[in-house]
């Protein structure tokens, strides 16, 4: 009896985490090129406070974000791609124009990982970290298999502190 009482818990926990994975908030890398990233439903809406309702945002549609949206054309100005020599993160750093998408440039921004959106991913990848920091004009987002290389703890830091790459 005790153990179908923890069958049916571990399958409505199950249930639970994947109704939590909104396919509307997955990224991915696919080089420099061809990336997604989270960003506010409706442009003009403040990074931080958007955060738990953002939406992927990808610079040309694919096919493995099916409910992603386009990026505006302009948003990227410069994109560098990296990815760790033994394949353990893949990132994506650069600059953007935050006119393209209404957003103020006196927003500090914010970060993005699994646990904001609740349930967002990186496909291919355990873990993820994103920055966008209208302010500065950096964005950056790193997709992990090992969470100490997606250092959510450093939250504060933003893009250059945690990860480190090309932004110019």
């Amino acid at each position: 009896m005790l153990s179908n009482k923890i069958a049916f818990l571990a399958l409505v926990l199950v249930l639970i985490a994947v109704a939590a994975a909104d396919p509307r908030t997955r990224v991915i890398i696919h080089k420099n090129e061809r990336f997604c990233i989270l960003l506010p439903r409706t442009p003009g809406s403040k990074i931080v406070d958007s955060l738990k309702k953002s939406v992927s945002y990808c610079t040309s549609l694919v096919s493995e974000v099916r409910y992603a949206k386009e990026l505006p054309s302009g948003f990227v100005e410069r994109a560098y791609y990296k990815e760790a020599k033994d394949l353990s993160y893949s990132q994506v750093t650069g600059t953007f124009d935050p006119d393209t998408f209404s957003l103020s440039s006196r927003d500090n921004g914010g970060m993005a990982s699994p646990r904001r959106p609740d349930g967002a991913q990186c496909l291919g990848f355990k873990y993820f970290i994103q920055f966008v920091e209208p302010r500065k004009g950096f964005f950056c987002i790193r997709c992990c298999h090992n969470k100490r290389d997606c250092p959510i703890d450093k939250a504060y830091k933003g893009c250059r502190a945690v990860i480190p790459g090309k932004y110019y």
